[in-house]
């Protein structure tokens, strides 16, 4: 497939690496020579260097060649009107990242089909989604779903109060052989373990298993967790993510919801929007303040303002204040890992869910979706099962998964399970496999 990708920033560099592993042939336009000069050293990709806009520039990137337009440099118009070119040239799928909610309300004045949009994505829509997730369950670190979502992985981290502690995957197994869940990946000082049977869980791991969502209270009993639900929520900033993530939790009547912002005319615009939150104009570094707004109370702590260091900051305070989770904002797509090396729990990046929406939306090759773990160096893949496929009719114990990868979920006929050795693989099914990056590649071949 031919793709164009509009904008080389962290969004567009890393949907070029991963559509170029597949084999695509990729086009990356940008007007920053810096970073196409990084792109062109790091990738085997066509890199130009203008305006994702000007017809020169596109005609030099052969847009009247290209299957798909991928807009997603960090101006809206620029991302929609490359789009509409696009469509004049007859490109077959256009996908624009979008960041003004005026473009998607209600009461915008345009609509992506009129515009030949295929597809409008929202960096705070999916970040302020996955919050929310995150909110509602307490227990985990990050959550997918699967198979029309009865199927989920959740990452949890192992507590004293866990029976797994110290146990090989293989007794846990015979021990819980009524609670059909797949331990399918361990995170242990920086490494990613695709576990087989002999390996050990130990205190503080962070494990990711996949379950049927209505067995879910279960896993987090298993990994040691209580079944909890969280009442009282304080955020720091009241930016679009932030008043995103009030509104929607207002919904849930069991929830308090306090919105702390420093500059007083956003505080006074965010108190005006929102009907249900608590708005408290001052400093998060003000300890005499978050001790009146008593922050010591709180079940989570979600930092969502604009500036990554200030959210890195204030959410080591929280910990260091005992509140129970905190939840950390940043735009730089560095950080996540670095913030679970300090003692933070979750980090929370747009560009990688951005990313993650636009690949779940493209589909090549057998892959129906595809989703890169924010803490873990991992990806789980969905593929839809073809006659000539190289699995069809065989057992998964019969089946040469490569090294670094692993099934966690099958759907036959509409219907999602965890599989065993004998679960057999059928025309139209659905599987989802959780790999190492390399394995993935290897993985592919099994499905094509």
């Amino acid at each position: 497939m031919n793709i164009l990708i509009i904008g080389a920033g962290e969004v567009g560099s890393h949907l070029a690496r991963l559509l170029s592993r597949e084999n695509h042939n990729i086009t990356v336009v940008d007007q920053d020579p810096n970073r196409i000069a990084l792109i062109e050293e790091q990738l085997d990709v066509l890199a130009i260097e203008g305006a994702g806009t000007s017809p020169s520039t596109l005609r030099e990137a052969k847009i009247q060649d290209m299957d798909m337009i991928i807009a997603v440099t960090t101006v809206d118009e620029v991302n929609i009107l490359a789009c509409m070119i696009a469509k004049q040239f007859g490109v077959k799928t256009k996908i624009a990242r979008v960041r003004n909610r005026e473009f998607s309300s209600e009461q915008s004045f345009l609509d992506s089909s009129d515009l030949g949009i295929d597809l409008v994505i929202h960096p705070e829509h999916e970040a302020t989604k996955e919050i929310v997730r995150l909110v509602r369950y307490p227990q985990v670190l990050e959550m997918i779903t699967f198979c029309e979502q009865h199927i989920a992985i959740v990452g949890l981290k192992i507590k004293e109060e866990s029976p797994m502690i110290g146990k090989q995957l293989m007794e846990i197994d015979v021990q819980h052989e009524k609670l059909p869940f797949r331990l399918v990946a361990i995170s242990r000082e920086g490494e990613t373990i695709i576990p087989r049977g002999q390996d050990r869980i130990l205190l503080g791991d962070d494990v990711y298993v996949s379950a049927r969502t209505e067995h879910l209270n279960d896993v987090f009993r298993l990994a040691g967790h209580t079944v909890e639900t969280s009442h009282r929520v304080m955020l720091y900033g009241a930016t679009s993510i932030g008043r995103m993530v009030a509104a929607e939790l207002e919904q849930f009547k069991d929830l308090q919801v306090k919105l702390v912002e420093t500059d007083p005319q956003r505080g006074e615009e965010a108190a005006a929007e929102l009907s249900e939150t608590e708005v408290v104009i001052g400093e998060m570094s003000d300890i005499d303040l978050l001790g009146r707004e008593g922050i010591i109370d709180m079940d989570i702590y979600a930092a969502l303002s604009d500036d990554d260091e200030d959210n890195i900051v204030t959410s080591l305070l929280a910990r260091h204040l005992d509140v129970p989770r905190t939840i950390t904002l940043t735009s730089n797509a560095a950080y996540p890992p670095i913030i679970r090396t300090i003692g933070l729990e979750i980090a929370i990046n747009p560009r990688l869910l951005t990313s993650n929406a636009i690949l779940k939306f493209i589909r090549f090759g057998r892959i129906v979706s595809l989703r890169h773990m924010a803490a873990v160096n991992a990806e789980a893949l969905e593929f839809q099962v073809s006659a000539d496929s190289k699995v069809v009719g065989k057992e998964i114990r019969d089946i040469k998964f490569p090294a670094g990868s692993i099934v966690v979920a099958v759907e036959h006929e509409r219907q999602g399970v965890i599989p065993v050795g004998d679960t057999k693989i059928y025309v139209g099914d659905r599987v989802v496999l959780f790999c190492t990056p390399d394995a993935s590649r290897k993985a592919m071949k099994l499905f094509e």
